[in-house]
């Protein structure tokens, strides 16, 4: 995946949970919104490395480590869930990437595990 790519899916996860959840920005301010990006170019990276390596389980690992280190400071699963639908339709809608389908099929199998506390270490 290209830099403008990745760039457009964080810009379009990010200002989307912004928007629908607008006490975010009262919360943590600019600083936040920052964060998200950087958390989910740490997603997108991890899930690059899942579909190189042919191993969802690494992303889906990772996504239980996350949620673990995630719900002790106070967040919930839902949380982490939102963000992955909301990669996985961003990355519906950019056709031209060719592992998009293997991302898709790699967030839709975490978002099952984390709901199901499944695979999880």
């Amino acid at each position: 995946m290209n830099k403008v790519t990745m760039n457009e899916i964080i810009e379009e996860v990010t200002e989307g949970i912004y928007k629908d959840y607008p006490v975010l920005l009262e919360k943590y301010g600019e600083l936040g919104r920052q964060k998200c990006r950087e958390d989910n170019e740490h997603h997108i990276k991890h899930l690059q490395t899942a579909v190189s390596m042919v191993d969802e389980k690494f992303f889906i690992d990772y996504a239980h480590w996350l949620n673990g280190i995630l719900t002790s400071r106070g967040m919930k699963t839902e949380h982490l869930v939102d963000n992955f639908e909301r990669l996985q339709v961003a990355f519906n809608k950019a056709e031209t990437e060719e592992n998009n389908k293997d991302y898709i099929n790699i967030l839709k199998n975490a978002i099952y595990s984390l709901k199901h506390k499944e695979n999880h270490i």
